[in-house]
């Protein structure tokens, strides 16, 4: 690392009122060591991607996200779309920091801009994920995760002062919430099997993950996924009960991993979402690093290019 520029959302997070005086102890961690720091907060939702874009044609090799996965993943797509070799970097500042978490990052931001200076950048494939807007089809980047039903459904209902206020509770608040409703809407789901197959199931949740390690209540989660990986571990809930949901979660969550029927976990690196009726589309969202997207159809794959990442 020779020339950094610290993106960073001055609006979000529950310590948002001393961003920026975190984010200037983080750059004197950098220039100590000798390297040539920026500080550039976002303008609005989206921005990252653009300032990304115009750093990396200024000449900066390392973009640093000091947010949560939505920063850095507004970041990624900078990178991808300018085709930079880059790396991207992540001081963990947001609600659920599952990257900083894959990555072992310390959630302290001075210990996190520390330890980045040991990290190397390595070549990670990112994941593609296209679904429909108001406009068409849209399509995304992303690095640890992307989700099409309940748990989008759980993003989309999440209130963002809820989250101000609360963080990574807030989810969990609202899973609660959505643990009361009888049932989900169901879809269809197309994978890629091994030797050139193609399943197909009816369910009402698919999350693909290629995180190893989890934060909070989800930290003794293993799905033997990782971003090293270049296909995911798919969780496919052939179900619309909520109570099934509950007692997955809580599985995955205690550590002992007890069999839930109708949950199945598969690996693959491409699938595709479809409607069951022709009236499902609007009430099936899709997610990828925390951020809601559009909707049904849906599909998921791995990017042929890679970008760099700062890893241990």
């Amino acid at each position: 690392m020779k020339r950094i520029l610290l993106l960073y959302n001055p609006l979000s997070g529950q310590k948002r009122t001393s961003r920026a005086s975190v984010i200037t102890k983080a750059a004197d961690v950098f220039r100590s060591a000798g390297v040539q720091v920026e500080q550039s907060p976002t303008t609005h939702a989206g921005s990252a991607v653009e300032q990304t874009e115009q750093a990396v044609a200024a000449g900066f090799d390392t973009v640093i996200a000091c947010g949560g996965d939505g920063t850095a993943n507004e970041v990624v797509n900078g990178l991808m779309r300018s085709g930079s070799r880059a790396a991207l970097g992540v001081i963990p500042l947001g609600s659920g920091n599952l990257l900083a978490t894959d990555l072992r990052l310390p959630v302290n931001p001075v210990s996190a801009a520390q330890a980045l200076l040991r990290y190397s950048p390595s070549p990670i494939r990112p994941g593609t994920i296209t679904s429909q807007d108001d406009h068409g089809a849209q399509s995304r980047y992303f690095i640890v995760a992307a989700g099409v039903g309940a748990d989008a459904d759980l993003m989309y209902r999440t209130a963002v002062e809820v989250k101000e206020r609360w963080g990574r509770k807030a989810y969990f608040i609202e899973m609660a919430r959505m643990a009361l409703r009888p049932q989900f809407p169901m879809f269809q789901v197309e994978w890629a099997a091994g030797g050139g197959q193609h399943c197909r199931e009816k369910i009402a949740l698919v999350m693909a993950i290629r995180a190893e390690k989890f934060p909070g209540l989800l930290r003794r989660v293993r799905l033997g996924s990782s971003l090293r990986h270049n296909h995911y571990r798919l969780l496919l809930f052939k179900t619309d009960r909520a109570r099934h949901f509950v007692n997955y979660f809580a599985s995955i969550a205690s550590g002992f991993n007890w069999s839930v029927p109708n949950v199945k976990v598969v690996s693959s690196d491409w699938f595709r979402c479809t409607p069951l009726e022709a009236r499902t589309p609007a009430k099936i969202h899709a997610e990828c690093d925390g951020e809601l997207l559009g909707r049904l159809p849906a599909e998921v794959g791995i990017a042929e290019k890679s970008f760099q990442l700062l890893m241990p």
